[in-house]
This record gives structure tokens, C-alpha cells and sequence, in this order.
């Protein structure tokens, strides 16, 4: 199927995982509608993909409630012009960043333009209000876990699931999930350090000795959780001599970054560019919570879910959150399959021992593995972005 040429999509993706998904969609929809021309608030994958990124959605990254305010200013004038943009479209796709891609959602609809949300904002935790708004203004809505289809079709968003981008056969955890070797925002690219990376036989003889530290995908997230990693890490290698460290790097987050977290330990941490290789080889992950605790169940690789925020986000989140747990792979699975320790309880010294006492139960190890196994079956089904992408032509139709 193709489309005149001169059709305008406007695609809104707000972080690395959005702008990774988003570049699978993008691909797609080029190659069964060659003549339409993309412009994205994205990142070097939507690049790629042919997207025309107009914003490079790195400059504003942040974390939680108070990581917006020192930036307002930023913020409106990126809004405003997204705005100006989606006037006129012929299309806007919108792929999760719920923040500002409601607002931009909203506004497409009072300009007559069709809406297409993909990785729909997490009202399970949130609570159902958003869906409900949502049917005011969206289109369609193309959900990626399996529990969302009916939570928003009961509250009126024609939705349809279309898989998870880490199960599909298209995955780009398979394919592209890693920063490119590209300078993050504000920097050069970081240099690896002086031990290098293992591949082959190699990395998988030391498997079991390498733990990955992925403290998140933005600056805010790797400045409050990468410290009481490296802390836990020291403390583990004291006791553990033979274990090895390496640090999977975000691109949204500038190379100074890890540098200064770095060069205030005495730990000598291997850092990683390839953050999908280093998942599958490590024998353990401390891993933020988000979207990586899927890549790293689905990889196999036994895991400890950290996560750290202001005080201020902390009181206002636990005000908000309507679920038990926050780790995504736990929600997906049911229950607590991986340990959280959040916030208060995300000390070094409580990190240290839960990571201690997991590496010595391998009882424990081997059913989260089973767990884990059970994961891609769960996010399975539907075509994921080449669906997507039929979709966002229908609605340009």
C-alpha cells in the first residue's frame, strides 16, 4: 500500500526506548508508504530509520515531577513548535512520553488530525482517568502489553495489541538495541576503559563473573541510582574478588556523566556501549526500573530492580500509583518474580546483601529463570511495528 506523495506524519517519542521502538515504525511505514515524509521530536534510530528529526528529544530528557520545573521554558517552546507542526498533518503518531504527547494528542485532534498513540501511558498504575480522556482524542491505540487491550477498550479507546518490541521477530533488542557509536547530547562519545569488552567464547566462559549496572536511560535516573550501585558493587567485589563490572551507557545521557560518577569510586567498572551483548552476558544485572527489566528477564540474566527519585516525586508518585509493584517485568508477570528495592530500601548496603544472598541461592536463580521464560510467550502475538505501521496508513487513507 502507498500514499500520495506529500503526505505529512509528526511523530513525538520522548526517550531512547521511544525513539528505538519509534525507528522500527518508521521503517515500516517509509517502505509500504514510500511518499510520506516523517518529522520527529527523536533520536539517532528514528534517523536512520529516514525520520527527519526536527528535535532531538536527548535535550530534554529528565526525570519525574521536579526535573520539569528548570526547564519550562525549554519544554514550552519545543511544545509550541510541535504544535505548529502537527497543523496541517496529515497524521500524528504519538509513542509513549504521556507528558507531553497527551497535550500534543489533544491538540492534533482540535486541528482535525488523525491520532495514533503506540505504547499507550500506564494507566494501571496511574489509574483509568487518562483512558478515559484518551477516547476523547485518539484514534487508534497500539498497546504492547498484554493486560492494556482490554483495560482501554472498557473505557472506549478502539485499541488493538500488537506485541512487545522486544518479542517480536523484528525486535530491535535483536537487532538494534544498543547506543550507537554516536556522541550522547552535550558530549563525545565515552571510551571504553583499559580492560575492553569480551566477546565470544570469552564472554560466555566469564558469564557468570560479570555483572551489568544499568542505571537508566536519563540523567535524572543515573544520577540518583548509579551511585548506590557502584556503592553495592564495591561492597560485593570486596567480598567477591573475581567479580568483573561493566556499565551499559544511555545515549540521552552526556559521556561527563558516568565519567564523574566514576571517578568518585575506586571500582574498576568496564564501560559498555552495547547494551543488549552486555545483558546477554552478564551472570547478574542491577538493573533501574523501567523498560530494561524487560530486556534483561527476556534475556535470561537474574536481576535486582533499583530505583531511586526526589523525595518530592516519591510522596507525589506514592500518592498516584494504584499497583504493588513498579518493576515492568513483575507487572507483566504477576508478582515480585525479581526483587525492588526503591527508594529508602535502595541503600548500598541493602542492594549489596540482596545481591549477595540471590548469587548464593541457586533455588532462587533458577526459578526467576523459569519465570523469565515465561515472559516472551506472555508479550508475544500481534505484528508489533510493521502493525503499527498498517495502522498509521489506514488513517492517513
Amino acid at each position: 500500500m502507498s500514499r500520495a506523495p506529500g503526505r505529512r506524519v509528526v511523530l513525538s517519542c520522548g526517550e531512547a526506548s521511544g525513539d528505538l521502538h519509534a525507528s522500527s515504525l518508521v521503517d515500516h511505514l517509509l517502505h509500504i508508504a514510500p511518499g510520506v515524509h516523517i518529522e520527529a521530536l527523536g533520536g539517532a534510530h528514528c534517523e536512520r530509520a529516514g525520520a527527519r528529526v526536527v528535535h532531538d528529544y536527548r535535550r530534554y530528557a529528565m526525570l519525574g515531577f521536579s526535573g520539569i520545573l528548570p526547564r519550562l521554558v525549554d519544554l514550552y517552546r519545543l511544545e509550541r513548535d510541535m504544535k505548529r507542526r502537527i497543523r496541517g498533518a496529515d497524521l500524528f503518531i504519538a509513542v509513549d512520553y504521556p507528558g507531553m504527547n497527551l497535550r500534543l494528542a489533544h491538540w492534533a485532534r482540535r486541528c482535525h488530525v488523525p491520532v495514533l498513540y503506540y505504547i499507550a501511558p500506564q494507566v494501571w498504575a496511574w489509574g483509568a482517568g487518562r483512558a478515559r480522556k484518551m477516547a476523547r482524542f485518539v484514534d487508534r491505540l497500539a498497546v504492547i502489553l498484554p493486560f492494556e487491550e482490554e483495560i482501554f477498550r472498557n473505557a472506549g479507546v478502539a485499541t488493538e495489541y500488537v506485541g512487545h518490541p522486544f518479542a517480536a521477530e523484528d525486535s530491535p533488542q535483536s537487532r538494534d538495541f544498543r547506543p550507537q557509536p554516536e556522541t550522547a547530547a552535550g558530549g563525545e562519545a565515552p571510551a571504553a576503559s583499559e580492560h575492553g569488552e569480551t566477546t565470544g567464547a570469552e564472554a560466555r566462559t566469564q558469564r557468570s563473573s560479570a555483572v551489568a549496572l544499568l542505571p537508566g536511560s536519563r540523567r535524572g535516573e543515573v544520577d540518583r541510582v548509579l551511585p548506590v550501585m557502584l556503592g553495592a558493587a564495591r561492597v560485593l567485589q570486596g567480598n567477591r574478588p573475581d567479580l568483573r563490572f561493566e556499565l551499559g551507557c544511555s545515549p540521552a545521557v552526556a559521556p561527563g556523566v558516568y565519567r564523574r560518577h566514576l571517578a568518585a569510586t575506586e571500582l574498576s567498572v568496564t564501560i559498555c556501549h552495547d547494551t543488549a551483548d552486555l545483558i546477554k552476558r552478564a551472570g547478574f544485572a542491577l538493573v533501574a526500573s523501567g523498560t530494561a527489566t524487560l530486556q534483561t528477564a527476556l534475556a535470561g540474566t537474574p536481576m535486582v530492580i533499583v530505583y531511586r527519585v526526589s523525595t518530592l516525586n516519591f510522596v507525589m508518585a506514592r500518592a498516584l500509583i494504584r499497583i504493588d509493584t513498579i518493576g515492568l517485568v513483575n507487572v507483566v508477570l504477576g508478582r515480585a518474580v525479581a526483587p525492588e528495592l526503591i527508594q529508602r530500601d535502595a541503600s548500598v548496603e541493602r542492594i549489596a546483601a540482596e545481591v549477595g544472598r540471590l548469587m548464593d541461592d541457586e533455588e532462587e536463580i533458577a526459578r526467576m529463570k523459569v519465570e523469565f521464560s515465561r515472559l516472551r510467550g506472555l508479550l508475544s502475538g500481534g505484528r508489533g511495528s510493521a502493525r503499527v505501521a498498517e495502522i498509521a496508513a489506514e488513517l492517513m487513507s
